[in-house]
């Protein structure tokens, strides 16, 4: 895998042209170039973690490469070498940005300033691949497995994404009455338009293996593309009041409309308003020398989003149209080409909305050493947009989103800062800052849930909640099994499946009867924690300087939220070819023991001990050393001498500290994924 990066320092240029009109241009981008393996690392990182033996040579001395060639190993995962993952693919992939903004700024009139600017965003995307049959061995034998042979093809695919944004504003700031009243009004307008398209075509049979392009190959071929585009225009405006500094007031209204909408429903409206008292700049205040500020504020408002799925430029722009496709149909006993609807629109789509209150306190003390902040907030989103029972004439046509769902967030912010000097040297800074937060979802289908894996949503819980089974013992004993045979024998469940899962063996996971019915199945899931956020968020920024040294470091951390932990790293479902966790290995049952920490191995198609249960449930609360960085600034006389202004020379840290009970690689990742990425950062700042 080969990454070639080259991006050009980002230019920009501005010029007073006049006394009243200043213009400028800012010029940035990129362009890389890797290949087509770069886009598989996820997938090289998992095989090569739990799809390959431990005791398998994945490469011998003539870079040849090895299969799983045990013979209790499963045939289909002989080739899970991740060599092979690097190698049988190759090609090309380059990708350019280019990103400008131009902008002018002018000023008729004292106190009133126009401002307007155009951006432009260009990505483009090329992909060239092709399969590679390497040959691969089985080393015990030193005979040839696959003889690297197969149907040669091409792919080629090109991604083009181009964004348009324009915006003017104008603002006018005066004071009246003495400047004791102040105020600032702006007004503006934006448009914004983004396009993507893309095409992708395959061709088999390539004349020569070494041709790279579509026109090289004889064969089957196949293209598809498809062109994404949406636009969005807003009005806004605000005004900001004060008097004597103390007393402060804003409002705020926007109007925005969406290309994503039918005409009836395309504009929405937002106001907010947010007022504010400096009660540290009144006159019964003067005697508290030591309170530098106090802020009372409090503020209500409201937001829209016309995002319709959960890739904010390319989901969910056409589904208030109806959406067709081709179909084949019969006629007059021969095949004609139609159409057939693919997806229903809903004409009444609109805005989903969200409205925010915020009340807050802000202060500082002690010759503004001491500062920070309370707030608590109440966010709730209206109009979300969900999926709704449908009958069944719809026939295969997808069913439109409707704005039906509603979520609350309620909570508190605190933060706190503490920053001094001892001595003529040293100065240092402590923060805190603690987040808490209740989710509720108020509104979704009444009393029907949604399901996806271990997490349910429904009304009156918190968004995406876990929804499991809980477990009552590892069956270990003659006792235990014992149970299993009096809840078999209930005459109330004569003739029903006890257990859907199998019957538990020793070693096996027993499951509670929640619901008191005799049945251990769904209906015994119930509500474990509370939801996929966090209950609590929190931070601690840590810096000094002396002397020229400079030190920070940047600790954050989650608490109160749980996940299932149930990947291939820690099931006791057994694989061929497939490795095992050492602590399920040391920690499983078998015939005798009674301490046993995981149930028995069973072959992985036998699923009875990995259902969705609090056995697997785990806390996903962490606390990161997100950035520890270590810097010293040369002695100015030293750098005057070469004509440079300041040098520093540092060292950081990035993710290299994670203190988790979570099982998997990282509490931030879900899996076994790629994991967040330590890096160790040397470098040095000169400035002329």
């Amino acid at each position: 895998m080969r990454i070639r990066t080259f991006q050009p320092p980002c230019q920009y240029r501005d010029s007073q042209v006049k006394d009243w009109l200043k213009i400028g241009v800012n010029l940035s981008g990129y362009t890389a170039n890797t290949t087509p393996v770069s886009e598989n690392i996820n997938d090289i990182y998992t095989y090569g973690l739990t799809g390959g033996n431990p005791g398998i040579a994945y490469l011998d001395d003539q870079n040849r490469l090895g299969i799983n060639a045990n013979n209790e190993d499963d045939p289909q995962n002989a080739t899970n070498n991740p060599y092979n993952r690097l190698r049988n693919v190759s090609g090309n992939i380059g990708i350019n940005t280019l990103k400008t903004r131009m902008y002018a700024i002018l000023t008729p009139l004292k106190g009133l300033t126009i401002q307007g600017s155009y951006t432009y965003d260009y990505y483009d995307k090329q992909k060239d691949s092709k399969p590679n049959f390497v040959p691969m061995y089985n080393f015990q034998t030193n005979t040839l497995y696959t003889d690297g042979v197969g149907q040669t093809s091409i792919y080629n695919y090109n991604e083009k994404t181009y964004r348009n944004f324009m915006d003017a504003i104008a603002r006018y700031e005066r004071n009246y009455l003495n400047n004791r009243l102040s105020t600032n009004i702006m007004i503006g307008a934006s448009q914004e338009q983004y396009k993507r398209s893309y095409f992708s075509a395959t061709r088999k049979d390539l004349l020569d293996p070494s041709l790279g392009v579509i026109g090289g190959a004889i064969g089957e071929s196949s293209s598809t593309g498809n062109v994404t585009e949406w636009a969005m225009r807003s009005f806004f405006g605000r005004i900001n009041l004060g008097w004597d500094d103390k007393y402060l007031l804003e409002a705020n209204l926007r109007a925005d409309g969406s290309s994503r909408f039918q005409k009836d429903n395309r504009w929405g409206y937002f106001p907010s308003f947010s007022a504010a008292w400096r009660i540290s700049e009144e006159n019964f205040m003067k005697d508290f020398t030591w309170l530098d500020n106090l802020k009372i504020r409090g503020s209500y408002g409201s937001l829209g989003n016309n995002t319709l799925g959960s890739n904010r430029d390319n989901d969910g722009n056409y589904l208030s149209q109806s959406l067709y496709a081709q179909t084949n149909y019969v006629l007059g006993r021969a095949v004609a080409m139609g159409l057939s609807q693919t997806a229903i629109a809903n004409a009444n789509l609109s805005w989903e909305t969200t409205y925010i209150t915020n009340l807050g306190v802000d202060y500082n003390m002690f010759g503004n050493r001491l500062s920070g902040s309370l707030e608590f907030f109440n966010k709730k989103t209206d109009g979300i947009l969900i999926d709704l029972p449908a009958p069944m004439v719809h026939g295969n046509a997808t069913i439109p989103k409707q704005n039906a769902a509603q979520v609350t967030n309620k909570g508190v912010e605190f933060s706190v800062n503490w920053s001094d000097r001892v001595g003529k040297d040293f100065d240092y800074n402590v923060g805190f800052n603690f987040t808490y937060i209740k989710n509720n979802v108020d509104k979704f289908k009444g009393d029907e849930p949604s399901y996806d894996g271990a997490r349910m949503l429904k009304e009156g819980l918190p968004i995406w909640s876990l929804y499991v089974r809980e477990i009552d013992r590892i069956i270990q004993t003659d006792a235990d099994l014992a149970l299993v045979e009096t809840m078999l024998n209930n005459p109330e469940v004569e003739g029903k499946v006890v257990f859907p899962y199998g019957v538990p063996q020793k070693g096996d996971i027993l499951y509670k009867d929640l619901n008191g019915d005799g049945l251990v199945n769904d209906d015994d899931r119930t509500v474990i924690g509370d939801g996929r956020n966090p209950t609590f968020t929190y931070g601690v920024n840590l810096g000094f300087n002396w002397k020229g040294i400079d030190f920070s470091t940047l600790i954050q951390g989650v608490a109160g939220i749980k996940d299932v932990y149930l990947s291939n790293l820690y099931k006791s479902g057994v694989r061929q070819g497939y490795q095992m966790n050492q602590e399920v290995i040391d920690g499983r049952w078998y015939e005798g023991r009674t301490d046993a920490s995981y149930p028995r191995l069973l072959d992985y198609s036998d699923t009875r001990n990995e259902q969705y249960s609090d056995f697997w449930v785990a806390s996903k609360a962490y606390l990161k050393i997100r950035n520890i960085t270590l810097g010293y600034t040369l002695p100015s006389q030293w750098t005057k001498v070469a004509y440079m202004d300041r040098v520093r020379v540092y060292g950081s840290l990035e993710n290299f500290f994670t203190f988790s009970k979570w099982k998997g690689y990282d509490p931030e990742v879900s899996g076994v994924t790629y994991p967040t990425m330590r890096q160790a950062v040397i470098g040095i700042n000169v400035t002329f």
